[in-house]
């Protein structure tokens, strides 16, 4: 959750329709949010894994941290923060009826609700694949050959004179092996990439590049060098 919402919470003193909450990002779904991606309410293009270590910013945090377990949350749209389903001109949701239960909680004026649910019995990609998908065990293969580096631990490396070109070169290979998985997806299955978000969050670089991290196609893939300025 960026700051800006931070602000918002503890400023309001009553909800005016503003929409602030619903354009600095989709929430995270809980299991009672199950029924709603079983009954296709809720479909796999509408959402995004966030990995196990992945840089996110959590209820009332003012900076983003590594989260400690996988999730689902509802996508933003055209490459913003803001909902899939938020609708602009009426300033409200378009799925009101069968919106997650965080949703439902979401009180800026008392965020207690919703901070009592943060982190728990979250909703993972895992519980909505079904066992006959025949991308679930490709899936399986890349969240254990290509699990989310020590982002913590990366930023630290990346900030050290010693051993930098040795970390960027180890994150170099393992982007490089995230988007073999992802082709090798494309190509058992003409993924949209809504769905390559379902299944298998962000693309490793993505996530980097907050880091100070870019990136640039070279004859082996992509390569990754630090930001100078």
């Amino acid at each position: 959750m960026p700051d800006s919402i931070v602000t918002v919470m503890i400023d309001k003193q009553a909800c005016d329709r503003c929409g602030s909450c619903c354009m600095q990002g989709g929430p995270a779904l809980h299991s009672q949010d199950l029924d709603l991606v079983c009954s296709g309410a809720l479909r796999c293009e509408h959402l995004a894994t966030v990995r196990k270590g992945e840089l996110a910013f959590q209820p009332l945090a003012e900076s983003a941290t590594p989260v400690a377990r996988e999730f689902l949350k509802l996508q933003g749209r055209s490459g913003s923060w803001t909902c899939l389903f938020y609708d602009d001109a009426a300033k409200a949701c378009s799925i009101y009826q069968q919106r997650p239960v965080a949703c439902g909680l979401l009180d800026c004026t008392a965020p207690e609700a919703l901070l009592a649910i943060t982190g728990k019995e979250l909703l993972t990609r895992f519980d909505c694949i079904g066992d006959d998908d025949s991308l679930l065990s490709l899936v399986r293969r890349h969240e254990e050959g290509c699990p989310c580096p020590d982002m913590a631990a990366a930023e630290t490396g990346l900030q050290a004179a010693t051993g930098r070109s040795s970390l960027l070169e180890e994150l170099t290979r393992q982007v490089n092996v995230d988007l073999g998985f992802r082709n090798q997806a494309a190509g058992m299955r003409n993924l949209s990439v809504a769905e390559e978000l379902f299944y298998f969050g962000r693309p490793l670089f993505q996530l980097l590049m907050p880091l100070g991290i870019q990136v640039r196609e070279s004859s082996v893939g992509l390569e990754l060098f630090m930001h100078q300025g």
